[in-house]
């Protein structure tokens, strides 16, 4: 894949969960907020919880079925406190997780390494689904943040991966390259994957945690290193 990727002139690179480390963040996050509250919780079970409240959220917005980011900010938090069987603002509890979810940047393994690697040898571009006023504090306060020339976030833009819309829209900022020299790179088969396979480019299914999944992707990677230096054998 080191050597392959040098086909690419533009890597477009999904945040969280590829860079990013999402997973953490949000459990920070989330038990801050939960304690600044006074709510008591399961530590056991509380993060895997919510987790799935809010990946169902995801997904559903992807289909349609949930038509924004200010409806999934609303019912996550809702039906966590149905789950909880507590009453607090609503309102109020969603900011402020989101406050506390735009102050933890932290990247996952080697990320920083390999995004100034491949700096010297490619354009790049951050697009990410995430939320404004959650990405852009955490992204600028990034050490990564100086490597991509643009970074595209679904809100601001109002459509979201995998909407070939987004895609549109970060074309333009590339200045139209041609769709061959152009990769897309994330952990989500539905919004990254099949997103970019929608739009003609050519895709890497970042996998970590080795899911036996099938997909359609161009290549399938579990350790980005692997961009910047052969496997070892």
């Amino acid at each position: 894949m080191h050597e392959i990727i040098h086909k690419y002139k533009w890597l477009i690179f999904d945040a969280d969960n590829t860079l990013f480390d999402y997973d953490t963040a949000e459990k920070l996050a989330l038990l801050k907020t939960l304690d600044d509250f006074e709510i008591n919780y399961d530590t056991d079970s509380i993060i895997d919880t919510y987790h799935i409240i809010n990946h169902k959220l995801w997904m559903q917005l992807e289909t349609g079925e949930v038509k924004s980011q200010a409806e999934i900010k609303y019912k996550r938090t809702q039906q966590l406190f149905d789950v909880l069987n507590v009453k607090r603002d609503t309102d109020k509890f969603a900011n402020d997780y989101l406050v506390n979810l735009s102050q933890n940047d932290q990247l996952l393994n080697n990320a920083f390494k390999i995004i100034q690697t491949l700096n010297d040898s490619h354009q790049m571009i951050i697009m990410t689904n995430g939320m404004t006023m959650v990405q852009k504090p955490r992204f600028n306060n990034s050490p990564i943040r100086k490597y991509f020339q643009h970074i595209v976030i679904s809100e601001e833009i109002k459509h979201s991966k995998p909407s070939p819309k987004i895609y549109d829209h970060a074309f333009e900022l590339m200045n139209q390259p041609k769709k061959n020299e152009v990769l897309m790179i994330g952990d989500n088969l539905g919004s990254d994957i099949q997103g970019g396979i929608n739009y003609g480019i050519d895709t890497v299914w970042y996998n970590p945690k080795n899911l036996n999944k099938n997909h359609a992707a161009t290549y399938e990677l579990n350790d980005l290193l692997h961009f910047i230096k052969k496997a070892r054998s």
